[in-house]
């Protein structure tokens, strides 16, 4: 994982998720994931999992950066200089 990914699923860890449904255990998936092996690489599913969460909690992370690259994939690149 690169320390992007791994510093997003550290910030999934406060986000409060609805505990019916399918975000909640994505989330303690990949931290599991990352606990268990950190040098580990994403699947393709997982990644894009991983950035929509980000992106979808993105009012309750703190760390800009994670937010921004989570904008950038689901939004595109261009997005964020017109903005």
């Amino acid at each position: 994982m690169t320390n992007l990914e791994t510093r997003a699923i550290v910030a999934l860890r406060s986000v409060r998720m609805p505990e019916q449904g399918w975000h909640g255990r994505r989330a303690e998936f990949l931290d599991g994931l990352m606990k268990l092996n950190p040098n580990a690489h994403l699947s393709e599913w997982q990644g894009a999992d991983l950035w929509f969460l980000v992106w979808r909690y993105r009012r309750q992370i703190e760390d800009a950066d994670v937010v921004i690259k989570a904008n950038e994939i689901v939004n595109g690149a261009l997005h964020l200089e017109f903005s």
